[in-house]
């Protein structure tokens, strides 16, 4: 079997692959790229058990097969070659790389040994369309658990209707929920978990340059097509719990502020607190908001004082400063409005904005204060 293909082409696809390849993997054979070639195409793919990335490349082809070869070096020789069309001979399990004025050659496996890799699910099929899809990933993805206590927690649910679409992740620390009115081509509510993982994986070929053209919901899996490349993975078990059980609906203090100068001021303060708790004092007063914290484990304090839009009552309350900067960093709007109500009450934060594009606020849950 042979194969003439351009090196930029190929690397292109090797590279959108790779991320899926395991570096510490249950069998041997999963660090290896699975490159086959059918009708006039190279397909590679690579799989973890739980994600699978598959993606064909248009090349010129001298007969059919297929072949498994080491995914970190095949990279590596392909990286650095010179610019220009590569040939690859087959030969059984031997990957022979040809260019000009050299040849690199190793040792591959049976495709026979590779797991099988699905290309094709039956459920619902979505169409999405535009940039909103992956801008609540980005949104949302970040808040998901990484214990495995609750182990819907380590996934993001995900609601899909033919006008509304909704993401929520959290670790039962904090949480993030975003949603759009969009327009969708589908008849059903889909519902699903999805490990973040793959939906980082995702927004990383998107970022490329190719558009999503469907996703199919299946019975405990998920299809996303590119076209060209298709992502698979398996759903994680539910179910996910009620989150707007936990959102407040009454929290009366209202606090305008600056994003910048609020995440900024958290973020020299945290540099002092502890690091086992990374806990900050929120003290609010008319007008100002001071943030602080006191480590007795080194001996040391920090306070700075943030200006606000608020006349209410005075409040003291404890925060995770990390998880703040995390969410802080996620609101692209010049203010943001906390919406508290006591020491002991979630504090909910939302973008504040005159363009409605749809719901997004996150809550993170307050700390007990030690004094």
């Amino acid at each position: 079997m042979k194969i003439v293909i351009g090196k930029e082409d190929l690397l292109e696809g090797l590279q959108r692959v790779f991320s899926v390849v395991p570096q510490k993997p249950t069998l041997p054979v999963l660090t290896n790229f699975l490159l086959r070639t059918s009708s006039g195409r190279l397909f590679v793919s690579g799989t973890d058990m739980d994600m699978s990335i598959s993606t064909s490349l248009e090349c010129g082809i001298e007969g059919e097969g297929a072949v498994t070869v080491n995914a970190k070096r095949f990279l590596s020789i392909i990286r650095e070659l010179p610019e220009g069309s590569v040939t690859i001979l087959f030969d059984n399990e031997r990957v022979t790389v040809d260019f000009e004025n050299g040849r690199s050659s190793m040792m591959g496996m049976s495709a026979n040994d590779y797991p099988a890799v699905r290309d094709s699910v039956e459920g619902v099929t979505v169409a999405l369309s535009g940039d909103d899809f992956f801008e609540m990933i980005d949104k949302t993805s970040f808040a998901v658990a990484t214990e495995r206590t609750r182990i819907a927690l380590t996934g993001v649910y995900w609601r899909v209707s033919s006008d509304d679409m909704t993401m929520v992740a959290t670790d039962g620390h904090r949480l993030s929920l975003t949603g759009r009115r969009v327009t969708v081509e589908t008849d059903k509510v889909s519902e699903a978990i999805v490990p973040p993982k793959a939906l980082n994986q995702t927004s990383r070929i998107f970022s490329g340059g190719p558009g999503l053209e469907r996703v199919v919901f299946g019975n405990g899996v998920v299809l996303f097509d590119f076209g060209t490349t298709t992502i698979f993975s398996k759903l994680i078990e539910g179910p996910y719990p009620d989150f707007r059980q936990v959102i407040p609906a009454e929290n009366t203090k209202k606090v305008y502020v600056s994003t910048e100068e609020l995440e900024a001021a958290v973020r020299r303060v945290s540099v002092l607190s502890s690091s086992l708790t990374h806990q900050i004092r929120f003290s609010l007063t008319p007008g100002q908001l001071e943030v602080s914290t006191t480590n007795v484990d080194i001996g040391g304090e920090a306070s700075e004082t943030v200006g606000v839009r608020y006349d209410g009552e005075s409040l003291l309350a404890g925060f995770n400063a990390v998880f703040l900067q995390e969410i802080l960093r996620k609101i692209d709007t010049d203010e943001v409005l906390l919406e508290l109500e006591s020491p002991t009450s979630a504090c909910l934060l939302k973008p504040v904005t005159k363009e409605e594009k749809g719901e997004l606020l996150y809550l993170i849950m307050p700390l007990r204060l030690n004094e």
